[in-house]
């Protein structure tokens, strides 16, 4: 086997791993609000990833190109609510349900492909429709159980934004890779970092000014350090190695890992329950992304041959 191969899976096993622990490192923060989590995450992820790009020239032409650019501005502004949306759901719901709704994106995209009424594949419906079951058998038993029933549902509504942010990142993304022949996600990660710490912090601070006291205690620190390396720039650059020496539809495959890692996290550190139906339903849920993301994946690749055939 390819070491580089190797490799490479091992780096799309672990950024699943890596945001499977976010809603965790989210919970651990109570005493926080979502405007301080998301700072301190941001702010983090800057200060790790600030000596990579001083360093590294590519990286920061890269940087200066983006930031002149409306959509490079656009591609940073996007992830930083992304982000923000993610870091409130996880304190309104618990942390696997909110990774399996963010992970719903490609059964967004395929219902307002239906909806500009363009030609829907098989697989791509039968995806949906296992998918969509499966997210009704997931959640009920929350609804009927005792997780207080508003609190959690706009908890979810949070995790929809962010799966409909980064259905939105991906558009974007793809429509200014038209427009150049490269870019960077990592450039876009550092450029995210930059503009929602110059962004977020000052309003935090002005907001609840005496936050800064949490961190008398040692752990609040470590939890900290954690959210911002090993949840979010750990990931980052791990996908992205992946996603370069991998097929699209083994690192497809390897992001379904990521709601396993979360759940499972959830269940050993904060004790979350997992009903017996739920699990059926995350199962249908994963099983019917997996199937929209492989029709996703060889229609693009068949594109690509076709593109390469007639030039």
């Amino acid at each position: 086997m390819d070491p580089s191969r190797n490799s490479a899976l091992f780096a799309g096993c672990l950024a699943a791993l890596g945001w499977g622990l976010t809603g965790t490192f989210v919970k651990l923060l109570p005493d926080f609000t979502t405007l301080e989590v998301l700072s301190l995450r941001l702010g983090v992820a800057f200060l790790v990833t600030l000596p990579i790009f001083l360093t590294n020239r590519l990286l920061r032409m890269q940087f200066f190109e983006l930031i002149r650019t409306p959509l490079g501005l656009g591609l940073s502004s996007l992830m930083v609510f992304y982000y923000l949306f993610a870091v409130r759901a996880f304190q309104l719901a618990p942390v696997s349900d909110v990774v399996l709704v963010v992970g719903l994106s490609p059964l967004i995209g395929l219902a307002v492909k239906a909806a500009m009424r363009k030609p829907v594949a098989l697989w791509e419906g039968l995806g949906a429709l296992m998918a969509f079951v499966g997210l009704i058998l997931f959640v009920l038993p929350k609804l009927q159980g005792t997780f207080g029933q508003s609190t959690y549902l706009i908890g979810l509504f949070f995790a929809f934004l962010s799966a409909c942010v980064t259905l939105g990142y991906a558009a974007l993304f793809k429509h200014y890779t038209r427009q150049r022949k490269t870019l960077n996600p990592i450039s876009v990660a550092f450029t995210t970092f930059i503009l929602g710490s110059i962004v977020v912090t000052p309003m935090a601070v002005f907001t609840t000014p005496q936050w800064l006291l949490n961190f008398r205690q040692l752990n609040v620190v470590w939890i900290v350090l954690g959210l911002g390396t090993l949840s979010t720039v750990v990931p980052t650059f791990c996908y992205s190695y992946a996603a370069k020496h991998l097929a699209p539809i083994l690192t497809t495959t390897l992001n379904l890992l990521t709601p396993i890692f979360a759940a499972m996290i959830a269940v050993l550190l904060l004790k979350e329950p997992f009903p017996i139906l739920s699990l059926i339903g995350a199962s249908l849920i994963l099983l019917g992304i997996l199937l929209l993301s492989l029709s996703k994946s060889q229609g693009t690749e068949q594109r690509d041959v076709r593109r390469k055939a007639s030039e």
